[in-house]
């Protein structure tokens, strides 16, 4: 075998060593391809669902929405109310008002006064008011009223 022989027989073997890693590449990238194509078939039906999903969401959110209107339109119509109401119930105090100071101001709160203070005038004179109006507590006449008596004291030598 001659020189050339030796060159082209290890140019041979180079390119039978070269040309079946690149087949054994091919191959390995077939079968990543194949997993990468598998993974985004996955993946688009997830989305898909997850898609789905997300539309329910805010399909529900919208109808929470349209309650949520129809409940804050209510507030504000009770809010108007509440600001009437409190008009009519400050004019009504205020009617009231007048009308209290014209009755104990006026001649019958006058003669209700009279009467009651000879009503307890009378009552001083004979003695029934001072026991009957006195407070529990209240010294009356120089004596503690009956309910008002200090416990009587208890003699022992307990502790």
């Amino acid at each position: 075998m001659s020189l050339t022989g030796v060159a082209a027989l290890i140019a041979a073997v180079s390119f039978a060593v070269l040309a079946w890693a690149g087949v054994y590449l091919a191959v390995r990238f077939t079968r990543v391809l194949g997993d990468a194509a598998t993974l985004v078939r996955e993946t688009r039906a997830d989305q898909q669902a997850l898609f789905a999903r997300a539309n329910d969401a805010v399909d529900r959110a919208s109808a929470q929405l349209s309650k949520t209107e129809a409940a804050t339109a209510a507030v504000a119509e009770l809010g108007d109310s509440m600001t009437e109401l409190a008009g009519q119930a400050s004019a009504l105090a205020a009617i009231g008002r007048s009308v209290a100071g014209a009755v104990v101001g006026g001649p019958l709160g006058r003669a209700a006064a009279v009467a009651y203070g000879v009503r307890h005038a009378v009552g001083l004179r004979r003695g029934t008011a001072a026991r009957r109006g006195a407070l529990s507590g209240e010294i009356v006449n120089g004596e503690l009223p009956p309910a008002a008596s200090p416990p009587p004291q208890r003699t022992g030598a307990r502790r």
